[in-house]
């Protein structure tokens, strides 16, 4: 008796139809067990089953095989089946908005943020200050203008900009008819926007608030704070990472104080309405298999909205009739490369010239981060060359206004491999650049406000040609200034020389002076010089090291030590043979450090040895595991019905050790040795609870028993498996556990001081526990040795706000943080506990790895596919240059980077 068929999800669309018609043509064959038809068509019974499953479409051959052993008309197939896979459609407006957010008109295709629409609105309808807190891409803007406005009755919708009493003056006049020019005058007292807001019955809502931070001057910031706290009704979008600057204003702190609401990740539920709704809106269909492959490729991530409906407009483009498949998801390249594949679509089909004006107009789009990450900016649309502004608002990735020009969304910063690279190479001359821009715009023609010494020469290194009229003239008038400086200089030296025959005490005065005005110098020379040899890792990474070595000797410092190792690292970088896009990992494998990633283009997950010039692959793994133990000999699996231990000591013959029959979500971690495995197991209520498993040597994973310990969002396990660091569900509590004495029991707890503090490791000997604060871009440190009374020994500032790895040497004595693009070190044993050893920067990527190697004080780090190696010993960085042949600069570059300085001995 054959088995019974799963129903159809749906029999009204193309995609179910086309099912049904395949189950009923079996009907009229008598039914035949698949087993059957497989012997009839040639094709395996699964293949069979899932043609009519009406999940995908299959192919035509499979199609007409299944009609064949049917007794059905082929041509007759083959024609509907050419009916529903027609040529890719391009044309037609997709149901789904792409990286720009959702407007007040998208609200009937806003789906998947019901509930947070709905507390939202019970916040503004509660309180007359209501802030939104989300990573950026999480869907704040969306939730503001999709999900709140079509609720309001009248509301005044503005971003900052760079002066948010012009932006208000002008939202105003639009809303009100009234001059903006007196609307700007009135507006200079800050309570005159809440009373225009109360006459005319406005809410105020304010998305992008972070621009206050980012573009914002004190005094025009101060303002805007005051007028939106006098208000009567406003809303604020701010991403998260700049929480910590909120908290600096006690204003904003009254304000939202019990006002406040976090925009977290899309849950499975809210991804699956927000893939579906819109499509079936439309009546299209969107196959099964490409939900559930979209959904596990977002899972989790704080900025997967703008990703999926992105690529989900890339897959529209290339359905087949009216079906979204998760063949066009793949053809567009996935979510983690739909947005670079677009980019770089446009990016070839502009010429040489083209390419370099977009390369500009992209990176005058680009606030830099100071801790935080980088974001965009707007700028004005007269300042970029139309034809290639053009060309990028067409394709979506840029937005237009009236005036001004921003990216669509920053998740083109994150996504876009090219964008990156241009940033990390352009990065000090970006800052620098930018800082021009602003000092250009705020120039009245005050020779105070001109430039001079190190900041004039960083600007007229700029490139010519990505200068705008205004800047080329401020810079100009400070140059001019430079020279009359000097003169002035020189008529003083003169007056001071004859003044010196008859003075000897102004001579000492004169002396000291001229030694702190020398070093002065020094400095700003070396740090114009530092600048260039960042630009160099990246272009002529072998004249990097000798400016970056001249600099630390003409100007010794954090900063210029920093670039010298960071050069360093740079040139002793390798690249992969492949680009990890799996979960990445360094860890020990046989004595030798050896890396683990695995790639959707070659199956399986592999080790390689990085201990070697030209890593290569030394064991390959048939699934990507969960967790590797510290000494590489075990790996923990996450199978459909459980998690296994398997054994890695021969990586040719992996070897199952054990299994147990938990699902255990979000991450899996386990001691060093991997006897103890530790996660998260969903209760049925909602909620996780931590479970430990311990291998005794049998082929199952014994559950240690759980008494006292609380739900878990998320957890740690210490090296040695006997610690376990439980991050409460919904709070912001840490709970320390104990696995020792057969159960796992409550040792003790303490308050973070906000939500956005997770615990990230244990140091090798157990008695350090790592926390990181990423809205305030640092990290805690806390002293777990009496697990009862935990105690914070350090606070440290971390290089960026997005705190991603960490990673102790095998002594425990130094730390290293990866936190976007940089990573820092610090000593937690010696003289200077608790204070930065070095900072490597200008990487291309985020650090998505970091190990150690070799010697204690040396780290590795990945940087997409490049594994960077990390020295901190600044002797020895300098002696290895001094005996390669390229040390000392030559006469003609000394003079290039270090104009008017005489030399000074580097080796």
């Amino acid at each position: 008796m054959p088995r019974t068929e799963r129903p159809l999800d749906s029999t009204d669309t193309e995609l179910g139809a086309f099912a049904t018609g395949l189950r009923e043509l079996r009907d009229r064959a008598g039914t035949p067990s698949y087993r059957v038809l497989a012997s009839r068509a040639h094709y395996s019974a699964a293949t069979l089953s899932d043609a009519a499953g009406g999940k995908k479409l299959p192919s035509l051959a499979v199609t007409l095989a299944y009609v064949t052993a049917c007794g059905g008309d082929p041509d007759e197939w083959e024609q509907r089946w050419r009916d529903i896979a027609a040529p890719p459609h391009p044309a037609g407006e997709a149901p789904y908005v792409g990286l720009e957010a959702f407007r007040e008109e998208d609200a009937d295709r806003f789906f998947g943020r019901e509930r947070l629409t709905a507390r939202l609105r019970e916040l503004v309808g509660e309180r007359a200050f209501v802030g939104v807190f989300g990573a950026s891409g999480s869907g704040k803007s969306s939730l503001l203008r999709a999900g709140l406005l079509p609720h309001l009755d009248r509301a005044l919708v503005l971003t900052p900009g760079v002066r948010p009493q012009d932006e208000c003056a002008v939202r105003l006049a639009q809303a009100t008819g009234d001059s903006p020019v007196v609307l700007h005058s009135e507006l200079t007292d800050p309570a005159a926007l809440g009373l225009f807001a109360r006459r005319h019955e406005l809410a105020l809502v304010v998305d992008q608030f972070e621009e206050v931070f980012t573009l914002c001057g004190a005094e025009q910031r101060d303002w805007f704070v005051r007028a939106l706290v006098q208000a009567p009704r406003v809303v604020i979008g701010v991403r998260a990472d700049f929480y910590g600057h909120v908290g600096r204003h006690p204003e904003l702190v009254e304000a939202l104080d019990g006002a406040q609401l976090l925009v977290g990740p899309l849950t499975t539920d809210e991804l699956r309405r927000a893939i579906v709704e819109p499509a079936r809106r439309v009546g299209a269909t969107v196959e099964s298999a490409l939900v559930t492959r979209l959904v596990a490729d977002v899972a989790g991530q704080a900025a997967a909205l703008p990703l999926v409906q992105h690529v989900l407009v890339e897959t529209w483009h290339r359905r087949r009739g009216m079906t979204l498949s998760l063949t066009g998801y793949e053809e567009a390249g996935g979510v983690e490369h739909a947005i670079a594949h677009t980019a770089e679509t446009v990016h070839d089909q502009l010429t040489d010239e083209q390419r370099q004006t977009a390369r500009r107009i992209f990176l005058r789009l680009i606030a830099l981060g100071e801790g935080t990450e980088d974001t965009k900016r707007r700028a004005l649309r007269d300042d970029l060359d139309a034809e290639v502004l053009d060309r990028l608002a067409n394709a979506r990735l840029v937005t237009l206004t009236e005036q001004h020009a921003e990216l669509t969304h920053e998740a083109l910063i994150r996504s876009w491999p090219r964008l990156r690279d241009w940033i990390a190479e352009d990065r000090e001359a970006l800052r620098a650049h930018h800082r021009l821009t602003e000092a250009a715009a705020q120039w009245d023609g005050d020779r105070d406000l001109l430039y001079q010494g190190a900041r004039l020469a960083q600007a007229a290194e700029l490139d010519p040609a990505s200068l705008t009229g205004p800047e080329r003239e401020f810079l100009a008038a400070s140059q001019a200034a430079g020279r009359r400086r000097v003169r002035q200089v020189r008529s003083v030296v003169a007056v001071l020389s004859v003044l010196v025959v008859l003075l000897a005490g102004t001579v000492v005065f004169a002396a000291v002076k001229a030694g702190e005005a020398a070093r002065g110098r020094d400095a700003a020379i070396a740090g114009a010089a530092a600048a260039q040899a960042r630009i160099l890792m990246h272009q002529q990474s072998a004249m990097a090291k000798p400016v970056a070595l001249a600099a630390y000797r003409v100007a010794p410092g954090d900063a210029t030590r920093d670039l010298l190792l960071s050069t360093d690292a740079g040139a002793r970088r390798t690249v992969l043979w492949f680009r990890p896009d799996a979960a990445v990992g360094f860890t020990e494998v046989n004595g030798r450090t050896a890396l683990h990633g695995g790639s959707s283009s070659a199956p399986g997950f592999r080790l390689f040895d990085v201990e070697t010039e030209s890593p290569g692959p030394i064991g390959m793994l048939p699934a990507k595991p969960s967790a590797l133990s510290a000494d590489g000999r075990r790996a923990v699996v996450s199978a459909g019905d459980g998690v296994e231990l398997v054994d890695l000591s021969d990586l040719a013959r992996p070897r199952l050790l054990a299994k147990a029959p938990l699902a255990l979500r979000n991450s899996i971690f386990t001691s060093g040795t991997g006897d103890v495995l530790a996660g998260v197991r969903d209760d049925g209520a909602g909620e996780g609870r931590p479970v430990v498993l311990r291998y005794d040597g049998t082929e199952r994973l014994s559950e240690v028993p759980r008494r006292d310990v609380g739900p878990a969002a998320q957890l740690r396990l210490s090296r040695d498996g006997s610690t376990l660091a439980v991050l409460r569900t919904g709070t912001s509590t840490l709970e320390i556990a104990s696995t020792t004495d057969g159960e796992l029991r409550h040792v003790s707890e303490f308050n973070l001081h906000n939500s956005f503090t997770t615990p990230l490791g244990f140091s090798p000997d157990g008695r350090l526990l790592v926390l990181a604060d990423s809205l305030n871009a640092q990290v805690e440190v806390w002293d777990v040795v009496d697990r009862a009374h935990p105690a914070r020994r350090f606070v440290l500032r971390a290089p960026a706000a997005e705190i991603s790895q960490v990673q102790f040497t095998p002594d425990s004595r130094r730390l290293a943080v990866g936190a976007e693009r940089s990573v820092r070190v610090w000593d937690l044993a010696g003289e200077d506990a608790g204070h930065p050893i070095a900072t490597f920067e200008n990487f291309s990527f985020r650090i998505s790895a970091l190990g150690h190697q070799g010697r204690a004080d040396d780290f590795l780090g990945l940087d997409g596919s490049t594994v960077f190696r990390m020295r901190t010993d600044v002797g020895k960085v300098i002696a290895e240059i001094c005996a390669g042949p390229d040390a000392v600069l030559s006469d003609q570059d000394w003079a290039k980077y270090f104009p008017g300085l005489d030399r000074v001995p580097v080796c």
